[in-house]
């Protein structure tokens, strides 16, 4: 049996707790990503960059909305710091809408 190392897509720096995802989003994918999700959510500020996600379906879009609203119920600062045009395709679709981090709170 080969073990693939994989990076966590998780990084946490003081009280600020970023998720980095990339490829596809999907039900394929997202039961791997339940463990770093539960981990972000113990930080105040939880942004989730999805420029490098390749493919989104229903499944990547429900845990984007866990996520949001288990951050709302636990009194966090949830953000979209980086988008992809297909999530936001698909977030339109269904008439949703994420909250995204400010221009001016990304810069250095």
């Amino acid at each position: 049996m080969l073990v693939a190392d994989i990076e966590s897509p998780l990084h946490i720096e003081g009280q600020e707790a970023t998720l980095t995802l990339q490829g596809d989003l999907t039900i394929f994918t997202v039961d791997a990503l339940k463990d770093d999700i539960f981990l972000a959510l113990n930080c105040p500020r939880i942004r989730v960059s999805l420029d490098a996600v390749t493919d989104i379906d229903s499944c990547g879009l429900q845990l984007l909305l866990m996520l949001a609203r288990q951050a709302q119920d636990l009194g966090r600062d949830f953000a979209l710091s980086q988008s992809h045009p297909e999530v936001d395709a698909l977030l339109a679709l269904y008439g949703l809408d994420l909250p995204a981090q400010a221009a001016e709170e990304s810069a250095p």
